[in-house]
């Protein structure tokens, strides 16, 4: 597995909102409220820089609905995936076992 360096990543650094700290009664941060253009922002760069086995199942269902969301909102007719993978030369291999 390939470690990514952080510094070869482009980062957006402007924020929608700043985000605000949630802090426990010691005093320490233990969560961050952001904007939802924000998180999507966030969610977005985990996907495309995160190696996915390691991201934890929450965060790989966050980024699963996301996308869904932005496919929902797209215009145009679904089409099958096994259509669009032979169109790209990525066809699955089809068990007879079924």
């Amino acid at each position: 597995m390939a470690v990514r360096d952080p510094s070869t990543m482009a980062i957006p650094t402007e924020l929608n909102y700043p985000p605000r700290m949630i802090y426990n009664e010691s005093g320490e941060i233990v969560g961050t409220i952001l904007a939802y253009a924000d998180y999507q922002t966030f969610l977005r760069i985990l996907a495309k820089n995160a190696d996915w086995e390691t991201l934890p199942r929450y965060l790989q269902d966050a980024i699963d609905n996301t996308l869904a969301d932005e496919a929902e909102a797209e215009d145009g007719k679904a089409r099958p995936l096994r259509e669009s993978a032979r169109e790209v030369g990525l066809a699955p291999v089809m068990s007879s076992n079924f």
